[in-house]
């Protein structure tokens, strides 16, 4: 099987999440409230879907304190919890209400025992010292592309990071996956963002395999074997 670690279902027909499901084992983030119901949905129907419930960062400002509420209650039937984090690159005038939504997700992970995955452009510090610090046991930083001084670190205290499938044409993604741990490493393709021409989609990790494998010096069947026990260490057997 392939992995990938990152993907916005919810957004896709659901034909194309059939075809996707039957090669790929897939983790569902959600953006709100009912993205989050619609990804619990395909995960019934559909097998290799990781369904995570979350609120992404630059969503906060039109989300009630009510509507997290509605969101906790289904936090029992995930397997994750994400996309969530900060984001001081993008929307850094929300970054308060981020600070205060992300604080709640990080207490949630550790209650509930499931891993955060995390959105961090320019905040990769900040969300590595919140998840430290509120002892949530797995963690990963989807889309790396921070210092690769913090590579060492995020290793140390048993979280991940994913490379996007973007790293055919994003230099820094390369940069990352030089420097990184295979110990650490997992792929995504965040679909179905657009990045620089390219519309995402959960194939695009096979070429990234392909292009990381070279980066490490390693068979891309040795990769994915990595990414495997890496995926299942992070999200469980699915």
């Amino acid at each position: 099987m392939l992995y990938d670690a990152h993907t916005h279902l919810h957004e896709f027909l659901d034909s194309r999440v059939e075809e996707f499901t039957k090669e790929i084992v897939i983790v569902g983030v959600s953006d709100d409230y009912p993205s989050s119901r619609r990804t619990l949905e395909l995960a019934e129907r559909f097998n290799n879907i990781v369904p995570c419930v979350g609120i992404h960062p630059w969503n906060v400002d039109k989300v009630s304190i009510d509507e997290l509420r509605q969101l906790e209650k289904l936090v029992s039937e995930a397997k994750c919890i994400g996309e969530v984090g900060l984001d001081r690159r993008f929307v850094p005038q929300t970054f308060d209400r981020q600070l205060e939504f992300f604080r709640t997700f990080v207490t949630w992970a550790r209650d509930y025992d499931l891993p955060l995955n995390i959105h961090a452009p320019d905040a990769w510090r900040d969300v590595l010292e919140l998840v430290r610090r509120g002892d949530v046991e797995r963690a990963l930083i989807h889309w790396y592309t921070g210092p690769l001084n913090l590579l060492n670190e995020i290793r140390d205290y048993g979280y991940y990071i994913s490379i996007n499938a973007a790293i055919r044409i994003q230099e820094k993604s390369r940069l990352v996956a030089k420097e990184a741990s295979l110990d650490v490493i997992l792929l995504e393709s965040d679909g179905p963002y657009e990045y620089r021409g390219i519309t995402l989609e959960p194939p695009m990790v096979r070429d990234a395999a392909r292009i990381v494998a070279e980066i490490k010096g390693v068979k891309v069947e040795e990769l994915w074997e990595r990414i495997g026990e890496n995926f299942s260490r992070l999200f469980g057997r699915v």
